[in-house]
């Protein structure tokens, strides 16, 4: 007769349960976290969502849209972390993580545009999207426990001389507290906080 120790049974549960709550996870097997690449351009937005995303220590996120229906506007998109290595920008990684910038994203055999990235180092990552930062295109990653430069005020670097924050992506960084993230593993883009109707600059 075959027997099923209690620690096994506790040990098969926490499993599933870590696979119901976590997007992207299966039990006993992790796949990457996916962060769809989208725009909504009557409302003037080009967006990440979710916006924020937790992942364990060693995670992987892949950034991905389909190429169908005019979404080829957004061939311009990259992926890049808030670090000086980044056209200047302030640092909003954790210090000693290497930053990361897909370039632009092209499209793949399968029809699908992505680029992944493994997080090696705990804490919180910002990252932007270089051709649509100035309207929010901004986004960001917990790693296991929330922690470094990115847990700082949007815009501190300016007074070292960095790349401004831009007001839009002040606002979306800071509508998405990584605590926030820790607790709902994901944080999706908010759509009516920042909108920028066609043409831009009508009230």
């Amino acid at each position: 007769m075959n027997t099923i120790s209690r620690r096994s049974v506790l040990e098969r549960c926490g499993a599933a349960a870590i696979a119901v709550a976590i997007p992207g996870w299966v039990a006993g097997q992790a796949q990457p976290a996916v962060v769809r690449v989208s725009l909504a351009f009557p409302r003037g937005q080009y967006f990440f969502d979710p916006l924020g995303i937790w992942v364990p220590k060693g995670g992987t996120v892949r950034w991905e849209f389909a190429f169908n229906g005019g979404v080829g506007a957004l061939m311009g998109v990259n992926i890049a972390a808030f670090h000086p290595d980044n056209e200047n920008h302030e640092l909003r990684i954790p210090e000693g993580a290497k930053p990361f910038d897909s370039g632009p994203m092209n499209k793949s055999a399968d029809g699908y545009v992505r680029f992944e990235h493994t997080f090696d180092v705990e804490g919180t990552y910002d990252y932007f999207s270089t051709t649509h930062e100035v309207i929010g295109m901004v986004g960001r990653v917990v790693v296991g426990r929330p922690g470094g430069p990115g847990e700082k005020e949007p815009g501190y670097g300016a007074r070292d001389g960095r790349a401004p924050m831009y007001p839009s992506s002040a606002a979306l960084l800071k509508a998405c507290p990584s605590q926030m993230i820790v607790e709902k593993k994901t944080v999706p883009y908010p759509r009516d906080l920042i909108v920028r109707p066609y043409p831009y600059g009508e009230r």
